[in-house]
C-alpha cells in the first residue's frame, strides 16, 4: 500500500478549504459543513487518521527526513496563505471576497444562530456554557460588540472563529511533524510504535517550564516584537519556518498568567500571535498597553543605571 500517497492525500484534504455564503439561510458553510456545526472536536478524526497513516509511512518508507520536510512545507504554505488573507481579522472578508462562493440554497438547513446571537448580546461573559470558547473569541474581536450590529455580522464572527480553529489545527499538526523531523536521525523507524510518535511531540515540553507573569496576549506581542526585530531567531533561512518554530517553542516551554493569577501551560499560541497582528481597535489597544508596560520597565532600569553612572563619575 502506498502510505506516502495516502498520507499526502489526507494532509492535503485537511489543508484545503472552501467557503460558501448561503443567502437563504444568511450564514456560511466551511467545506460543505455549516459553521455552527464545527468545534474543536471536528478535526479529531481527521488528525488521528493522518497520524496513523504517517506512522505506517514511517515504518515502510525511506528518506524520512526529506519526506517529513515536504509535509512541513505543505503545511507552512497553507498557514502563510491564511495569514496573508488576515484570517484573524474582519479584513478577511474583503481580502477573500472573490473566493467566497454565494449559494441561493443548500440541500440541508442549518440550525439557527438567532438565539445564540441574542444570548451573546445579553450575556457573553459566562464561562460555564458550551459556547464559552466562541464567546471569548468574539468578545476579543469586539469588546463593545460594535462589530456585531446585525445577524450577518455575528455569522462572520463565527466564520472567523472556525478559521481560527482551522489555523490552530494546522499549527499543532506542524509542531507534531516537526518534532519527529527533529529526531529523525535518532529514530529506528522500522521498529517505531504508534505511541512513540506522540512521545516525540510531548517530550519536547519541559517538565518545569518557565513561567511568564503576563497574560497570553502580552506574551504573543512580546514574541512578535522579538521575532520581527530579529532579536531572537529560530530559523535564519526561512521567515515562515522562523515564526512557526517560535510558536512551537513557546508552547513547549512557557506558561502564562490567567485571570485567576494561576500559571497555565500555553496552548494554541497561534491564535493569540495572529490576533496581535490585527489592526483592529482592541488588539491595537492591547499592543499599546503591553508596549507601555515594557517601555516603562526599561525606562525605570535606564534611570537606575544613570544614577549609578552619576554616582561613579
Amino acid at each position: 500500500m502506498n502510505y506516502a500517497y495516502l498520507t499526502n492525500e489526507a494532509v492535503n484534504e485537511l489543508l484545503k478549504f472552501k467557503i460558501y455564503y448561503c443567502k437563504t439561510n444568511n450564514t456560511f458553510l466551511f467545506n460543505n459543513k455549516w459553521i455552527n456545526e464545527i468545534d474543536e472536536y471536528y478535526y479529531a478524526e481527521k488528525i488521528d487518521n493522518i497520524k496513523k497513516l504517517l506512522h505506517q509511512q514511517l515504518i515502510n518508507g525511506l528518506k524520512h527526513a526529506e519526506y517529513l520536510q515536504n509535509l512541513l512545507d505543505l503545511i507552512e504554505t497553507k498557514i502563510d496563505q491564511l495569514d496573508k488573507y488576515k484570517f484573524y481579522s474582519f479584513e478577511f472578508f474583503k481580502l477573500y471576497s472573490k473566493k467566497i462562493k454565494t449559494l441561493d440554497s443548500y440541500n440541508t438547513k442549518p440550525s439557527s444562530n438567532i438565539e445564540l446571537f441574542e444570548k451573546f448580546k445579553t450575556d457573553s461573559s459566562s464561562i460555564n456554557t458550551a459556547e464559552s470558547d466562541l464567546f471569548n473569541f468574539l468578545n476579543f474581536k469586539s469588546p463593545n460588540k460594535n462589530f456585531f450590529a446585525t445577524e450577518l455580522d455575528f455569522e462572520k464572527g463565527i466564520m472567523l472563529h472556525v478559521l481560527s480553529l482551522h489555523s490552530e489545527v494546522l499549527a499543532n499538526l506542524h509542531g507534531f511533524i516537526y518534532s519527529i523531523h527533529m529526531n529523525a536521525e535518532f529514530i529506528d523507524f522500522k521498529n517505531l510504535r504508534y505511541e512513540d510518535i506522540e512521545h516525540f511531540y510531548t517530550a519536547q515540553k519541559k517538565d518545569q517550564p518557565c513561567h511568564f507573569n503576563l497574560d497570553k496576549k502580552s506574551i504573543a506581542y512580546l514574541f512578535r516584537v522579538l521575532i520581527e526585530e530579529n532579536i531572537i531567531v529560530f530559523n535564519e533561512s526561512d521567515i515562515n519556518k522562523n515564526v512557526l518554530e517560535m510558536k512551537t517553542f513557546v508552547q513547549n516551554n512557557f506558561t502564562y498568567l490567567n485571570d485567576q493569577k494561576e500559571h497555565i501551560p500555553i496552548k494554541n499560541f497561534n491564535r493569540e500571535y495572529s490576533e496581535m497582528k490585527s489592526r483592529e481597535e482592541d488588539p491595537v489597544k492591547k499592543q499599546m498597553k503591553t508596549n507601555e508596560f515594557l517601555l516603562n520597565l526599561f525606562e525605570k532600569r535606564k534611570n537606575e543605571l544613570i544614577k549609578i553612572e552619576n554616582k561613579n563619575s
